[in-house]
């Protein structure tokens, strides 16, 4: 899994230093949300799985490209969810781009938004 990271940095690297830009896809369920992409794109379905999940500690890590499904399934499992209620506008959303559009169901105004659930990230500047 580094080597992925490690290829993907030196492509976002590579192309700030150009003045370019990445386009970042994961399940690509929202390009119907906002401006198209523009830029290369960078798929991160590669960059899936679930790195570590402790059910008494409500507490689970994951990659970027790891399936919304995927996630909830494991959750469910223990008889827990996701408070914050991520939209479903197609099959295949990640959990990657359920943090950047930081979109919530209605119980967002009872419980949060993706955010308010998200303990810690790392990302790729670009620097």
């Amino acid at each position: 899994m580094n080597d992925l990271i490690d290829a993907w940095r030196e492509r976002v690297c590579a192309a700030a230093a150009a003045g370019g830009s990445i386009a970042i896809r994961g399940g690509d369920t929202k390009a119907f949300y906002g401006r198209p992409a523009a830029g290369e794109p960078l798929d991160t379905r590669a960059c899936r799985g679930i790195v570590n999940y402790e059910p008494s500690e409500l507490v689970v890590t994951v990659r970027a490209g790891t399936p919304l499904a995927e996630l909830e399934a494991l959750l469910a499992e223990h008889g827990q969810m996701l408070a914050f209620e991520p939209p479903r506008f197609a099959p295949g959303g990640t959990v990657g781009g359920c943090v950047a559009a930081g979109l919530a169901g209605p119980r967002r105004a009872a419980v949060g938004g993706v955010r308010d659930f998200v303990l810690g990230l790392r990302m790729i500047d670009g620097r």
